[in-house]
């Protein structure tokens, strides 16, 4: 008798666990495709600055020579510059669309 308690509370806790996951999601990335996008593009820009800071780290430890270093560092900059431009361009957009909400406005009377 105890183990089929042990057991219904453990399949009961599992599917509470798991209960999730089985779920459908309320948030769907398709629905909202600048955000995807923007959320992209930091990334991209994350990832040009790391490479900057990691060549300029290799430069300075004698990793690489100055002709490749100035190459290196010019391309990942004109790409870090390419992206940021993307991101105000991408926000300014998201801005002039987004709906101003009222303040200030009439206030409703409630109901008697």
């Amino acid at each position: 008798m105890a183990l089929l308690a042990v057991l219904v509370l453990t399949l009961g806790f599992g599917f509470w666990i798991l209960l999730p996951l089985l779920r459908a999601e309320d948030y769907l990335a398709s629905e909202y495709p600048a955000a995807s996008e923007l959320k992209d593009l930091y990334a991209l820009k994350n990832v040009a600055y790391d490479t900057l800071r990691d060549i300029d780290f290799d430069f300075r430890m004698g990793k690489l020579a100055e002709k490749d270093y100035l190459d290196l560092k010019a391309r990942y900059q004109a790409e870090a510059a390419e992206v940021v431009g993307q991101i105000e361009t991408l926000e300014e957009r998201l801005e002039s669309e987004r709906k101003p909400r009222p303040r200030g406005g009439p206030v409703a009377k409630p109901l008697r």
